[in-house]
């Protein structure tokens, strides 16, 4: 494996360590197992993050990074999103305990997944979902004499430029919670049927977007970040069909919102996201079940 340099805002374009890892997985494109959501969330608007309120008690992770570990931070939203919706729909988690943490992954994807090849910070979205799919994710929390409470940027730094990555004392835990599968997603169509059966999807490229949002929660396409973040709704309905994109910058922009959306966030255009986002080729679907099957959510669909 040859080394290479991390990028400087978080999320590395490196299409060949894409493909490396795609090969390991059991269902590397969603286009092939996509049949029976397929159409799936037609005309539908559903809103993930809704989940993830009712399932904390209202308290949604205002995710704001200090490092370059957006990958990660895109991955925990995932993960919290997937954990919701099995907690309120499917009841197969007895609590919420705690939003994921990120430490863990970001240093897994680099180190455990990435065989440590990265210097600087920053790492790759097929890594990252691959890590939460081989040893899983942990809520915050204090887990022996490694404490992951609260975020900590500069331990997740620390722990993706060592040689062994996340402590040994936390991957027994963090397998108790994998992400059954992942599948790399390249169309509008195919998030619109995932985030309407409960699936959430992660996206990284280098496209950036304004931070004022216009009179109906858009963001235009502007400028240009190496960036991580996840997707946490849908409105396939609305005039303008898009989807809800969470980022991990706290309170970063400002301009009107729709369904009581979460500050940081922003709408992107239906074509948008395809054309300038999912065509990269390092998003990715987060299950919480061994493939990708229908399911009715009783959620606020308009």
């Amino acid at each position: 494996m040859s080394e290479f340099l991390g990028g400087k805002d978080g999320w590395i374009d490196n299409p060949a360590a894409v493909e490396e890892t795609m090969n390991d997985l059991p269902f590397p494109v969603f286009q092939d197992v996509w049949q029976p959501l397929k159409d799936t969330g037609k005309g539908k608007c559903v809103l993930l993050y809704d989940f993830i309120k009712r399932a904390s008690g209202g308290k949604f992770p205002a995710r704001k990074q200090t490092v370059g570990d957006c990958v990660a931070q895109g991955a925990a939203y995932a993960v919290d999103a997937v954990k919701s919706v099995d907690i309120i729909i499917n009841k197969e988690f007895e609590e919420w305990v705690a939003e994921t943490a990120t430490e863990d992954i970001y240093a897994g994807s680099r180190v455990q997944i990435g065989g440590g090849r990265l210097r600087g910070d920053g790492s790759i979205g097929a890594w990252a979902a691959r890590y939460v799919n081989e040893y899983g994710a942990l809520p915050r929390g204090k887990y022996g004499n490694v404490d992951l409470t609260t975020y900590s940027g500069s331990k997740a730094r620390s722990w993706g430029r060592t040689g062994a990555g996340v402590p040994k004392s936390l991957i027994p835990k963090a397998k108790q919670h994998p992400i059954l599968t992942v599948s790399k997603v390249t169309t509008y169509e195919e998030v619109r049927d995932l985030i309407s059966n409960g699936y959430a999807v992660t996206i990284a490229s280098n496209q950036g977007f304004s931070s004022r949002r216009d009179s109906e929660g858009f963001a235009a396409p502007k400028g240009n970040w190496a960036h991580q973040m996840c997707i946490l709704g849908v409105d396939d309905k609305h005039k303008r069909p898009g989807v809800l994109v969470q980022n991990s910058w706290g309170k970063w922009n400002a301009g009107p919102k729709r369904h009581d959306q979460p500050d940081g966030s922003f709408w992107v255009d239906a074509e948008e996201i395809e054309k300038r986002i999912l065509s990269k080729g390092d998003s990715w679907a987060f299950s919480g079940y061994e493939g990708f099957k229908p399911r009715k959510l009783n959620t606020r669909i308009i």
